[in-house]
């Protein structure tokens, strides 16, 4: 968590202690992404729960249920798992297109550092007035921020296809990103209905 942190504020040094870790996929989702993802989504269903209301997608109130909000935080987390595995994928492929040879855990590592803006402004998302899509607005450009120095440290690409390879990649995770908020946020606003795997019982 301090790792993921610190690239809020200082991303070369914090990328420079990412590289020089090496860790497994398994290690950096365990013990770095999953306990701020978790956090982020329960300080944010607390939020809803202690004001009475959740946020429509401008932020208008509405009254929510506690096993939506249960449902919702519980589709985050799924969301968020997603994300991280099958955007590591995709930034490997991204790196095979710009014949940058990459492995998965050199993809995953920047690809789930890259997107802890997003759950560190969940911490946010659960007030009532601040909009849910400034909260993502202000995490996108935080991780095309954070991703500058990411990709040329983690993936080190030669010098004449690093920007582009930065462009690509981080313009690729912040639409993938935006996608999985549209949905999250669409079914908490009863936009969409609720998978059957998340309906529950009111609490």
């Amino acid at each position: 968590m301090y790792r993921s942190l610190m690239l809020l504020f200082t991303p070369m040094t914090g990328w420079q202690k990412i590289a020089n870790q090496s860790w497994h996929v398994l290690v950096v989702f365990l013990f770095s992404i999953s306990p701020i993802m978790v956090a982020s989504c329960a300080v944010e269903g607390w939020a809803m729960l202690k004001f009475g209301a959740g946020k429509g997608p401008f932020g208008n109130l509405i009254e929510l249920e506690p096993s939506r909000i249960l449902s919702y935080e519980i589709l985050q987390l799924a969301l968020g798992i997603v994300l991280l595995f099958a955007g590591g994928k995709f930034v490997q492929w991204v790196c095979g297109g710009f014949q940058t040879e990459a492995t998965y855990r050199q993809s995953f590592t920047l690809t789930a550092y890259g997107l802890t803006p997003v759950f560190w402004l969940r911490f946010l998302d659960g007030l009532p007035a601040i909009p849910t899509w400034i909260c993502w607005a202000l995490a996108a450009i935080a991780i095309m921020v954070v991703l500058y120095h990411g990709v040329a440290l983690i993936l080190q690409p030669s010098t004449s296809i690093g920007f582009g390879l930065y462009l690509v990649s981080s313009a690729s995770l912040v639409a993938l990103s935006g996608i999985a908020h549209f949905v999250a946020t669409g079914i908490l606003t009863e936009q969409f209905d609720l998978p059957a795997f998340l309906k529950m019982a009111p609490l």
